[in-house]
């Protein structure tokens, strides 16, 4: 048997190979982090904030000021959604909560609400309603497996009107992209 001795040179080497690969995937890390987190802005009616960048603008309809979608994965997009809706007088948040969470319910499958209460989201008293609900392809020509569907409303109460800024994202995907919508949330004036 013989054994092999290393010289510094050859330790030095290694080591030097190790901090190399160490050094260029955390610069590669870092660049995955910067792209997928960038954002635009998003102005509409003295209300602003910051959206994903590459996300599709669909076209609002009704009180929405903002929908916009992540189509970049299969399956079921991630979505955004703002909505500017007027209120009466004396109107409370967990009120506007029952009438979103009543239009839900007619409007998506398998519709059910998981959680009601009221929180603070970045110094702003909001009411909160989590729920789930199906979603499938409308196209019969797609054998496409239905996707559960979790979704998060954030009601906000200023002056004459509620904002209710709603996140909806497939359920392996929920937790995931939490953290970007709620850089979305920070972002939000109004």
């Amino acid at each position: 048997m013989s054994t092999r001795n290393s010289s510094l040179g050859d330790r030095f080497a290694e080591i030097t190979v190790i901090a190399v690969t160490v050094v260029a995937l955390l610069a590669g890390w870092a660049c995955k982090t910067s792209v997928e987190t960038r954002s635009i802005a998003f102005e509409a009616d003295g209300i602003t904030a910051q959206t994903p960048a590459g996300w599709l603008q669909a076209e609002p309809a009704g009180d929405e000021i903002l929908h916009t979608n992540d189509f970049s994965n299969a399956g079921f997009g991630t979505t955004y959604i703002l909505r500017k809706m007027p209120l009466a007088e004396g109107t409370t948040a967990a009120q506007i909560a029952s009438l979103l969470t009543l239009e839900r319910a007619q409007n998506l499958t398998a519709f059910r609400v998981l959680e009601q209460r009221e929180v603070t989201v970045y110094g702003r008293t909001a009411y909160e309603v989590t729920y789930v609900f199906v979603e499938s392809n409308p196209d019969l020509t797609h054998a496409d497996i239905p996707s559960v569907v979790r979704g998060v409303d954030y009601i906000f109460i200023n002056g004459d009107h509620a904002l209710a800024a709603t996140y909806w994202a497939e359920e392996n995907d929920f937790e995931m992209g939490l953290g970007r919508f709620h850089l979305f949330l920070e972002s939000l004036t109004f």
